[in-house]
């Protein structure tokens, strides 16, 4: 590996290697084109002197006097392109030469065409090479052309000869330009030098900190000065940033490792790189050192899919698991999302077991319940058809007996009803859903509490004529009902109850507001709850199941919406309904 001044040395002498090497067939062209335009001035000069001649015979007479500046070959090209004299060819051929001899060199022909004409040729005249260069002229009207040679040889020995100058010149400018870079290289960065040398320390892992640079030895105005107090800047706040990020990275470690939920991160290679012990516990690898293993040695077949399906999909993947630990079966609600660089996911493991037993408790309740509540209905009802049977008993012992026995049957009845229509609204097809007007399902519901309570006082409002939405009309008929119905059976006689219609931009609201008894803080939180009642007494009296509420949350939340009260003691009580104006569809 070069140094800093050896690769900056070797990059300067490449470059300047580069740059000959790029000018040097630049330069061979450029001495061609040199000893093309001295061929060409003396070719001018001849033909100065001699194209005043009379005639053919005084231009060939004058041309033979200009030997002091001719060529080592001359001839004369008449408009005819006949050649009317050759310096060599005369002499060689001797008798055999004539006038008529027609001349179509090249460099002639581009001389008619052009003015001027060059080329390089072998003459099987003289078996050597030369370079030939015709020039036009005008002689007495006519296009007459002067046409030289020269050796070849001459002209490479020039070009040569220059080629090998710049070369010795080129090459000692490159060592006194190496020399020079060389010297100021090593001027300008001894002050970097002293900068490694005392950070080389840090770089090799032996000191844990970056030692602060001294800078009394160096000019304050010189830039490396500036340099060394920047990195002594750098350096002060780099280690307070890994401060940082050491406390923030303790933290949230501190906080993963207290959730309840377990958290497994890992790279998109699904190699683990964080798993906190509630992760670890809750799926049973204690015993594993997790980190820089790869997600499959868990052998979560649905966990891994996950993870996957997130990352391929970039959207977050939900499931739930039902798994064993130490015998025990524990509900497991899986969540799997991918980091925001898209450089891997997160798995998070929340344990529902709690949520699904009580749930399970609830349904088996319910069924046993109902199965339970069928058998003494059947059997009141068979002994009232007995005494109905025995009209012989006493008139007011009958009444009494027939009106206990069907008292009973019908609030079983009523609660047998309640449980089965809390168990169906948890399935409920989109195919039940339909345009509603919610003006028309209240007006309903407030005719059938009329019915049941004809000293009641309902009074509905509303902002807009028409407060239409999409729902489930039935079933939202039964939550309003429940509601105006408990305002009614809470309320001292005669009831005021109001119920307000809001028409918002994407929700319905549905306000439904007494001034009864009220209902306690404490009783509030739970008031939703299945067979809950602030008051057993008076909802036995009432003929209360305790399931009224929960059926018009459960219900509203079908429906994507939510119920909240809002209770004064002694002032009565605000149900609020919020239902979302969206073209949803209920599960199947």
């Amino acid at each position: 590996m070069f140094s800093f001044r050896q690769k900056i040395f070797l990059s300067s002498a490449l470059v300047f290697f580069t740059i000959i090497l790029l000018l040097f067939p630049f330069i061979s062209r450029w001495v061609h084109q040199i000893v093309i335009r001295l061929m060409e001035d003396r070719v001018t000069e001849i033909i100065e002197n001699i194209k005043e001649a009379p005639n053919d015979e005084a231009l060939i007479r004058r041309l033979k006097d200009q030997k002091g500046i001719v060529f080592f070959r001359v001839g004369i090209i008449s408009h005819e392109h006949k050649l009317l004299y050759d310096s060599h060819v005369k002499r060689i051929l001797g008798p055999k030469f004539s006038q008529d001899y027609i001349v179509d060199h090249p460099e002639v022909l581009e001389a008619f065409r052009t003015g001027l004409g060059f080329e390089e040729d072998y003459s099987q005249l003289l078996n050597h090479k030369f370079a030939y260069l015709a020039k036009a002229f005008d002689f007495h009207g006519r296009v007459y052309v002067l046409r030289t040679a020269f050796p070849h040889q001459y002209v490479t020995d020039i070009a040569h000869n220059f080629e090998i100058g710049f070369l010795i010149f080129a090459s000692s400018i490159l060592l006194l330009f190496g020399l020079m870079i060389w010297f100021i290289i090593h001027r300008l960065t001894q002050p970097i030098q002293n900068i490694l040398q005392k950070i080389k320390p840090y770089q090799e892992g032996l000191q844990p900190v970056l030692p602060e640079i001294e800078t009394s030895a160096l000019n304050p105005r010189d830039d490396f000065a500036k340099l060394a107090m920047t990195l002594n800047i750098l350096s002060a706040k780099v280690q307070l940033h890994i401060d940082t990020i050491t406390n923030e990275r303790n933290e949230k470690e501190a906080i993963l490792e207290s959730l309840v939920e377990g958290v497994i991160a890992v790279d998109e290679n699904l190699i683990i790189t964080y798993a906190n012990h509630m992760a670890n516990k809750l799926i049973n690898s204690e015993e594993l050192d997790l980190i820089g293993k790869n997600f499959a040695i868990l052998k979560q077949k649905e966990c891994l899919e996950l993870l996957q399906k997130c990352q391929s999909e970039l959207v977050p993947s939900t499931d739930t698991l039902e798994m064993n630990l130490g015998g025990k079966k524990l509900y497991l609600d899986v969540v799997a999302a991918a980091k925001k660089d898209h450089r891997g996911a997160i798995i998070v493991f929340q344990d529902k077991t709690a949520h699904y037993k009580i749930s399970q408790m609830r349904r088996d309740f319910i069924a046993n319940a109902s199965h339970e509540l069928k058998t003494p209905i059947t059997i009141i009802r068979g002994f009232a058809e007995t005494l109905h049977d025995n009209p012989g008993l006493d008139r007011e012992i009958q009444e009494k007996v027939t009106e206990k026995i069907m008292r009973n049957c019908s609030r079983m009845t009523a609660l047998i009803k309640d449980l089965l229509t809390l168990a169906d609204i948890e399935n409920i097809p989109s195919s039940r859903l339909s345009e509603c007007h919610l003006e028309n399902v209240v007006n309903r519901c407030k005719s059938m509490v009329l019915e049941l309570f004809p000293e009641a006082v309902i009074e509905v409002k509303k902002q807009k004529e028409e407060a239409k939405l999409v729902a489930d009309e039935d079933l939202l008929e039964l939550a309003i009902m429940n509601l105006i119905e408990n305002a009614a059976k809470y309320s001292p006689k005669p009831a005021k109850i109001t119920v307000t219609l809001d028409d918002m931009e994407d929700h319905l609201t549905i306000k439904v507001a007494d001034q009864g008894l009220g209902i306690p803080l404490e009783d509030q939180e739970h008031i939703f709850d299945r067979f809950y009642t602030v008051d057993k007494a008076h909802s036995q009296k009432m003929g209360g199941s305790g399931l009224g509420l929960s059926i018009v949350k459960t219900i509203i939340e079908k429906h994507f919406g939510t119920v909240e009260l809002k209770s004064e003691l002694g002032k009565g009580s605000t149900f609020i309904v919020t239902l979302p104006k969206v073209d949803y569809k209920l599960e199947e």
